[in-house]
C-alpha cells in the first residue's frame, strides 16, 4: 500500500473532528506547498492563467492566478475529506442557485430529460465537481465518469466515498458502452471534458480566444445516444459562499455532417466551460498544458 492511501486514510479520520476553517486552511496550505515545490506543474498552471487572463506569463497578476487556483484545489481535496461527514441538508438550505432560468437548475434538467434519452452532463475540473455530483444525485439518478488511480486501494478507497453518495460510477476504460446504457435508461451521466489531448487524438475548438484540440467523445456519445448535453458547475465564492449554475440544454441533430455536428457540441460545452472560468479563474484546476506550443 503507498504512503498516498496511508494519509489519506488518516485524513479522513482527522476530518471529522477538524474544524472547517482550519481544515480549509492545511488544504490551502498544501495546495501552496505543491504549487511551489512542482515546477512542471507550475509553469503548466502559470501558461494556461495567461491564455486565461490576456497577460504575459511573467505578469504578477498570473502568478496570483496560478498560485490561487493551486489554494483552492487544496480546499476541495480537504472538502473531500470530510465528504462522509459532509451535511448536505445544510447545502441544500445554503445553496446559491445562478441558473438563468425562473426554475432554478432543475428545470434545464427536467426539461432535457423529456425526451427519454438521458443527458450528458458536461463539466469541468472546476469548483467543487464531487461535491456537486453528491448534490445532483440527491434529485435524479446521477452517473459519473471516473478516472482510476495508480494504486487500486486508493481507487477503492476514493470511489468507494463516492459511491456511498448515491453515485454510480462508470470507469472511464472501455466506458462508452455503459454510458449508452445509462443514458438508454434516462439518466444524467457527467464527464469532466475538459482533457487537452493531441492533434490527432482530438477535436479542433477555439477556448479563450485560441486553438487547442480535447476529446470529441462526449459529443460523440450524446450525437449516438441522442442525449441532451446539459453543462453544469459547483463553486464557491469569495466568503465560503456555494454557488450552482446550469447551461441551456442543446441537443445533437441527426441528418447532418457527424464531424460537424460533434465539433459544435463540444464548443458549446467549452463556451460554456469559458464563461465559468473568465469569471472565477481561480476555480479552475488545469495543471496540464492545455493549448498547444504556439
Amino acid at each position: 500500500m503507498s504512503s498516498i492511501y496511508y494519509l489519506a486514510r488518516a485524513g479522513y479520520g482527522l476530518a471529522k473532528w477538524t474544524p472547517q476553517g482550519a481544515r480549509h486552511g492545511l488544504g490551502r496550505f498544501i495546495g501552496s506547498a505543491i504549487y511551489l515545490g512542482w515546477k512542471t506543474k507550475r509553469i503548466n498552471t502559470q501558461q494556461n492563467m495567461a491564455h486565461v487572463s490576456g497577460h504575459p506569463i511573467d505578469d504578477p497578476r498570473v502568478k496570483r492566478l496560478a498560485a490561487a487556483s493551486w489554494k483552492n484545489y487544496g480546499r476541495i481535496i480537504a472538502d473531500f475529506m470530510y465528504f462522509p461527514h459532509f451535511d448536505f441538508d445544510r447545502l441544500e438550505y445554503q445553496m446559491r442557485d445562478l441558473t438563468e432560468t425562473p426554475g432554478g437548475w432543475r428545470d434545464y434538467i427536467k426539461q432535457a430529460l423529456e425526451p427519454g434519452r438521458g443527458i450528458v452532463i458536461s463539466s469541468a475540473h472546476f469548483g467543487n465537481y464531487d461535491m456537486a455530483a453528491a448534490y445532483v444525485a440527491r434529485h435524479f439518478p446521477f452517473s459519473v465518469v471516473t478516472e482510476n488511480f495508480n494504486d487500486p486501494q486508493m481507487t477503492d478507497l476514493v470511489l468507494g466515498q463516492r459511491a456511498e453518495r448515491g453515485i454510480s460510477l462508470i470507469p472511464m476504460e472501455g466506458s462508452a458502452r455503459r454510458i449508452l446504457r445509462a443514458l438508454q435508461e434516462n439518466r444524467l451521466v457527467a464527464i469532466a471534458v475538459d482533457r487537452p489531448v493531441s492533434r490527432e487524438e482530438g477535436v479542433e475548438i477555439r477556448f479563450f480566444g485560441h486553438k487547442t484540440y480535447v476529446p470529441g467523445g462526449p459529443a460523440a456519445l450524446a450525437l449516438k445516444s441522442g442525449a441532451a448535453i446539459v453543462p453544469g458547475f459547483m463553486w464557491y465564492g469569495h466568503h465560503n459562499e456555494c454557488f450552482i449554475r446550469v447551461f441551456p440544454p442543446i441537443y445533437p441533430r441527426s441528418g447532418v455532417d457527424k464531424a460537424g455536428e460533434i465539433k459544435r457540441l463540444t464548443q458549446y460545452m467549452f463556451d460554456c466551460i469559458e464563461e465559468m472560468v473568465r469569471a472565477w479563474p481561480t476555480q479552475w484546476y488545469m495543471f496540464r498544458q492545455f493549448w498547444p506550443s504556439e
